[in-house]
């Protein structure tokens, strides 16, 4: 059903005719199997005095006699219709389905109250209830507008919205992240729900909420969570490292802190801008759409939908879709952070089979990485194990060397991603020979399992050999003390994360021939052959790993097609991690297999670009 306000009019007519003898309300169904619309009317009826009204257009109105309608014969309402059925001219006609009243006098009625003039007893005390009745009215179509996304306002929409998990961007109110930590490794799973309260260290206390679940998984260290101030205001403005006080302890969790200062969001968002993020939650739900693609994206703080711009050209790009993103303004590490998000929002979202062509310079989303070689060197030795013995055979220990390489799940780890994941790596490998007892043998696979157990690590390459031995061994098997009186203990460690990220820009030239010298338009052509070569590169620079980084190798990887040519090719690097940019040119650089490689622009040298 739907529901209207009536006006306050109406219901001083209704109450009006009520008090002094006349029928009110009499109500019929607006449907053609209603019709004929009689009246219940105990004597004739008096033509002149036919008031009908109900909604039209949603609305309520007064329908005018000979106009819209007219009293038939046998005292029926009689809708005005032109030769089709259709109303006739000028007429107006309720709504479908809807409702509609009349109120009439007729013969006959003997009431008490006759007075009608303003400023009776009669019409005050009608127009007195008659006010109420409005203001009831009003108010409950205001509850009924406020049950619909397109209608609903303040905070009957951020409730509608909350429904789908969308809630209002405010600016008043501060926010920021806290690192929930701990000295060990978690032994299992630690929940630190929503609403978790955190307060600053220094007087007066600011208290902050966690605003989202957060999961301390096992054998990590630590877990970020999102934070908001109770209080709105500059009050809830601290340093980083501020807000460093839980109020109530969470078993497992040794301390926590604020990595930044907490910080405005900006401005409050709008009931539009909320009512559209609404709208996309349900679309991003399904995902493959270009509306879930803008629902994912608007999920970062500060992005609107007016600033993503997503174009499709089935017939000049079959299975592409082209996307510019425009992100806010922000300090440069979160801005970094946003990139990545960006692209794993886009990769998460997208259709299969469908690449998604877009401006935003970010390395691969996590999960993205390659598995490595696996293996520092083939342990070619014909003995099943290893044997290790001590420099000195009376020592009670048997130091072992540990040489480790880890690929990284995704290539977008941060300076302290990169520290944390190898200390988490070390921690391991020492609690690893901890356990270790007199004249056990070290189980190579074991330690190797441990190791990729890690979150964050995607593949492992180990030596393990002893400290003593000359020549090395390759150290790929099982390590066993000759003596069975020593005790093995960790001697030097090494571990080198892979991964390291390291920026291409290429510029190159292309020559079109066959088919797309006929083609239209020859930017068109070109940029076609632009987007194919660039597709290639990135697929083959994301398996090199050993050799050296040149010119004639790009190329090699760009063979002719029957299109286009490549002619002259340049590109600089950029090493992310280190935040260093060679502007010269075609620089030979050696691989070691601890870095990836990614495009991030391909520029035509006779002009375009992506």
């Amino acid at each position: 059903m739907t529901y209207a306000a009536e006006p306050y009019a109406q219901f001083v007519d209704d109450l009006l005719s009520a008090l002094t003898g006349g029928a009110v309300r009499e109500q019929f169904r607006f449907l053609p199997e209603e019709e004929p619309y009689r009246l219940a009317a105990p004597a004739p009826v008096i033509p002149g005095s036919v008031r009908v009204f109900g909604l039209a257009d949603g609305v309520y109105a007064r329908f005018r006699a000979r106009t819209d309608f007219v009293l038939g014969p046998e005292q029926s309402i009689a809708w005005q219709k032109a030769a089709d059925g259709s109303p006739a001219r000028d007429a107006r006609w309720p709504d479908a389905g809807s409702a509609f009243f009349v109120n009439y006098e007729y013969a006959g009625s003997n009431p008490q109250l006759t007075d009608r003039n303003p400023g009776s007893v009669t019409r005050l005390l009608a127009e007195s209830f008659a006010r109420e009745f409005a203001v009831m009215s009003r108010q409950l179509d205001a509850v009924y507008q406020a049950g619909f996304l397109d209608t609903a306002s303040g905070r009957d929409l951020e409730q509608i919205a909350a429904l789908l998990g969308v809630t209002r961007r405010r600016r008043l109110s501060a926010a920021g992240s806290v690192v929930f930590s701990r000295a060990s490794p978690a032994p299992a799973d630690i929940n630190i729900p929503a609403g978790t309260r955190i307060s600053s260290s220094e007087p007066p206390a600011v208290v902050f909420e966690t605003t989202a679940d957060r999961t301390l998984q096992r054998g990590n260290l630590s877990v970020d969570a999102p934070i908001a101030a109770t209080v709105a205001g500059a009050a809830g403005l601290v340093p980083a490292q501020a807000a460093s006080v839980m109020n109530r302890p969470i078993l497992g969790i040794d301390a926590v802190a604020n990595p930044q200062p907490t910080r405005f969001s900006g401005a409050d968002e709008s009931d539009e801008a909320l009512r559209a993020r609404a709208r996309r939650a349900l679309e991003a739900s399904g995902k493959a759409t270009t509306g879930a693609l803008l629902g994912a994206l608007t999920t970062l703080p500060g992005l609107r939908e007016k600033d993503i711009r997503i174009a499709e050209d089935y017939l000049a790009h079959p299975g592409v879709v082209k996307l510019n993103v425009a992100l806010p303004e922000m300090a440069a590490d979160e801005l970094a952070a946003a990139q990545t998000r960006a692209v794993a929002l886009i990769e998460a979202t997208r259709p299969l089979g469908v690449r998604i062509e877009h401006n935003i310079s970010a390395p691969l989303a996590a999960g993205a990485a390659t598995p490595g070689e696996g293996a520092v060197a083939e342990d070619t030795a014909a003995e099943p194990v290893n044997l290790a013995a001590a420099a000195d055979a009376a020592d009670v220990f048997l130091p072992v060397n540990v040489e480790v390489k880890l690929t990284p799940t995704t290539l977008s780890l941060s300076a302290d991603e990169r520290a944390r994941l190898t200390r988490t790596a070390e921690d391991t490998i020492k609690a690893f020979f901890a356990d270790a007892g007199i004249g056990e043998i070290l189980i190579y696979n074991r330690l190797v399992s441990r190791l990729i157990q890690l979150d964050g690590v995607l593949d492992v390459a180990l030596r393990m050999y002893p400290q003593a031995a000359s020549p090395a061994p390759v150290g790929r098997k099982n390590l066993v003390p000759l003596n069975p009186d020593v005790k093995p203990t960790l001697g030097a460690v090494t571990v080198q994360l892979g991964g390291a990220l390291i920026m291409l820009d290429v510029s190159l030239a292309v020559t079109l021939k066959g088919a797309a010298l006929a083609a239209p338009s020859p930017l068109d052509a070109q940029q076609a052959a632009r987007a194919d070569a660039a597709a290639k590169l990135q697929d083959f620079v994301a398996t090199l790993e050993s050799g050296s980084l040149s010119v004639n190798r790009l190329k090699g990887a760009l063979p002719g097609t029957d299109t286009y040519e490549i002619g002259d090719l340049h590109y600089s690097l950029e090493f992310v991690e280190a935040g260093l940019r060679v502007h010269q040119q075609d620089i030979e650089f050696p691989l070691t297999g601890l870095e990836r490689l990614w495009v991030r622009n391909v520029a035509l040298l006779n002009g375009g670009g992506a």
